[in-house]
């Protein structure tokens, strides 16, 4: 079975469809097929699965919306709102360990990404930050991780962290960054060495 149907298949499982019902959705495929698909038993796993799936439905919505010349705002914010309204259930189910550290992670920066497609699309600060219930200062704070353009090593690092290093250039803040996270600085540590930097420019 290819692979692209074996995973449409997985996700219709998951959403609680029966193997009858599949078959009549997904053509030229027998019940046996479907059957042989198998989904997680452990409720948590099919329940992150299954937020996982309405998270690409919910992502393909805004992207279509956003394509329009006159897109609904609306939708689209509430869209996104809902989505990591589903991310953060998933971080409820990952409680322990370094997955729930990853999944962390991965929510900052996907959420950074979707505030700047967001901002790209005209939608105004204040209703962003309306949306995700953050700081406008948070909002652009996300605009700017996204506009670094960090290499996966620097996003370990804590936001604070990053946002300290704010009103340099580029390529100073990056060396910055690169020797919080070989060093493993605190922002206390990181605070300190930019106001050097700043007041030797003065």
């Amino acid at each position: 079975m290819e692979e692209q149907k074996k995973q449409k298949i997985e996700s219709l499982l998951i959403r609680g469809l029966t193997p009858t019902e599949i078959s009549k959705i997904i053509k030229n495929t027998t019940i046996e097929e479907i059957e042989s698909v198998k989904i997680p038993d452990d409720l948590q796993q099919k329940s992150d699965k299954l937020y996982s799936e309405f998270q690409r439905d919910l992502s393909k919505i805004v992207l279509k919306e956003m394509s329009k010349t006159n897109s609904d705002n609306n939708l689209i914010l509430n869209s996104v709102k809902l989505n990591f309204e589903l991310q953060e259930k998933r971080l409820s189910l990952n409680k322990l360990g370094d997955k729930t550290h990853k999944i962390q992670k991965e929510y900052i920066y996907e959420r950074d990404e979707e505030i700047a497609k967001l901002l790209h699309a005209g939608i105004s600060e204040d209703e962003i930050s309306s949306t995700f219930k953050i700081s406008v200062l948070s909002v652009k704070n996300s605009f700017d991780r996204v506009n670094l353009k960090l290499t996966d090593e620097l996003k370990t690092l804590s936001p604070s962290i990053i946002s300290e290093t704010k009103g340099l250039d580029k390529e100073t803040r990056m060396k910055i960054l690169k020797r919080a996270y070989d060093n493993n600085l605190t922002r206390k540590e990181v605070r300190s060495i930019v106001n050097e930097i700043k007041n030797s420019s003065r």
